[in-house]
């Protein structure tokens, strides 16, 4: 994960961010693959996700405007560690707006998650804004408010 995907900070464990998530309407994400921050740094302490009933404005123009929010998640990868400041115990969240891999929203079509969740397309020069799958560091507003910069 790189910085352009951070969301914000809780001010607590990871298992009490799980927590607050769950709350929020995210669910454990099976299919996560496990994520590193950074070339070197910690690797991911689980991953939550959250089908919305609508887009997010970041989703204009791009392919996932031509999808139904049920096929699309926020996606939210949690990183503990000691805040420098404080000395205390927080949890970093970075994430992203994606196509959901599964493959029973709306249908059972085993084959429409595939490519465009697991070979997405995002903000690079070689892919227009008209094809991104995924959106990185887009935040769900239910997390605005909660999160700290």
């Amino acid at each position: 994960m790189d910085e352009v995907e951070y969301l914000g900070s809780y001010d607590a464990y990871a298992d009490e961010t799980a927590t607050m998530l769950r709350d929020q309407g995210y669910h454990y994400q099976l299919f996560a693959a496990e994520k590193r921050r950074g070339e070197d740094g910690p690797t991911d302490q689980g991953s939550y996700a959250r089908i919305p009933e609508e887009h997010p404005e970041a989703a204009e123009r791009t392919a996932l405007a031509d999808t139904t929010p049920r096929e699309c998640q926020y996606h939210v990868h949690l990183f503990e560690r000691v805040d420098n400041d404080t000395g205390r115990v927080v949890t970093d969240l970075y994430g992203h707006y994606e196509i959901h891999p599964y493959p029973h929203t709306p249908t059972w079509d085993l084959t429409r998650p595939w490519p465009r969740h697991y070979r997405p397309t995002w903000d690079t020069n070689d892919d227009p804004r008209s094809e991104w799958t995924y959106l990185r560091g887009v935040r769900d507003p239910r997390l605005d408010g909660i999160l700290r910069p």
